[in-house]
């Protein structure tokens, strides 16, 4: 005989789409408690707010909640686990009417309504029961759940946003354990169409299973496929890239040894021209290097001469003042002679002595 063991049975979702709950929260809350005196007053922040001594400033941040619950259909055959996640934001309102729940608003409802929303949960479930939710499926349920608890929270001033998430968990039977719920055959017949749903299901998943795999398989050809084109239209390019490239490459190694050659022939002309141009200048200066030693030549011929004719006049210049000399001494003694003859004379007049005139030099005259 088979243990009592439990598994997992999924449902049938439901298909019909339910609107988007908009719970409006903010990023930035914070509320302003005015205490002064006796009067308490309280206001939202505004844009531009400058705190005075008796405000106190207080955040309303948006919070997650997980809040787990279980239920037990079919006598205990089934076990429905319910994960609610709630986020919400409590609302000035709220505070208002709750101020002793500053000032961490959100731990104070947490606390107070985590029962409230087990209770809806219970609710629901149990009314989904009534209605048959095997054939309905989950999502239906765990729709109304989400519903029934946004406006339940909406109702207290508690902004929030529900997600609900059932996981039913079913006693597998043996058939002796089976046939002993002949006499309940309202909880067998559910049972039994629970075992056929599922049946079903196992089947339907199978099938799609399959599709979903030869879709996959059909994709993965397909994606291949493209890849395979896409290589093919890479390679096409590529070749007719390489070839631009190789086209374009001896196209730059032709004009580059062109370019080589102009500029060889153009090195080599200049290479001619400069050596022309000093061979020029080579010739240019010893031709001026040649009359430069001529005009030195002839500078030294001249300056010779020059020499040569300022000693000849120095020398007629000394030979001339030697003459003005001996004639100046010839004059003298001629005077001193007269003089001489003078006194004779006054002696001796009758006695005449007839003196010669001096005879002066020749003096050379000058060329």
């Amino acid at each position: 005989m088979k243990d009592n063991i439990s598994r997992v049975i999924p449902l049938p979702s439901a298909e019909n789409s339910h609107d988007e709950w908009d719970p409006g929260f903010e990023g930035d809350r914070w509320i302003i408690v005015s205490r002064l005196g006796s009067r308490v007053k309280l206001f939202k922040r505004p844009p531009e707010y400058r705190k005075r001594f008796f405000h106190h400033l207080y955040n309303l941040p948006v919070r997650d909640w997980s809040i787990p619950c279980e239920a037990q259909f079919l006598a205990g055959l089934c076990t429905i686990k319910a994960n609610i996640d709630v986020r919400f934001q409590p609302t000035l309102r709220y505070v208002t009417r709750n101020i002793e729940s500053l000032p961490d608003v959100s731990s104070h409802i947490q606390l107070n309504y985590e029962s409230l929303i087990k209770d809806v949960v219970e609710r629901e479930l149990v009314y989904a029961e009534e209605k048959g939710w095997i054939k309905a499926g989950l999502e239906s349920i765990e729709r109304a759940i989400d519903k029934a608890i946004n406006e339940s929270l909406a109702a207290q001033n508690i902004q929030c946003r529900t997600r609900c998430a059932l996981e039913p968990i079913f006693k597998e039977l043996t058939e002796d354990e089976l046939n002993s719920m002949s006499g309940h055959f309202e909880r067998q017949s559910a049972y039994l169409e629970l075992m056929r749903r599922n049946q079903e299901f196992q089947s339907y998943r199978q099938m799609e299973i399959h599709r979903q795999e030869e879709e996959a398989e059909k994709a993965n050809l397909e994606h291949q496929r493209k890849l395979l084109d896409q290589f093919r239209r890479d390679e096409s390019v590529r070749q007719a890239k390489d070839r631009e490239e190789t086209d374009r490459e001896v196209t730059r190694l032709s004009e580059e040894e062109k370019r080589q050659s102009a500029r060889h022939a153009s090195e080599e002309r200049r290479h001619i021209e400069r050596i022309e141009h000093e061979r020029l200048l080579r010739k240019k200066e010893l031709e001026a290097k040649t009359r430069e030693r001529e005009m030195r030549l002839q500078a030294t011929k001249d300056s010779d001469d020059i020499l040569r004719h300022e000693i000849e006049l120095l020398v007629l210049e000394k030979q001339r003042h030697n003459l003005e000399e001996e004639v100046e001494d010839v004059v003298r003694d001629w005077d001193r002679r007269k003089i001489q003859e003078r006194a004779v004379a006054s002696g001796d007049r009758d006695q005449r002595i007839a003196i010669p005139a001096p005879e002066l030099p020749e003096v050379e005259q000058e060329n």
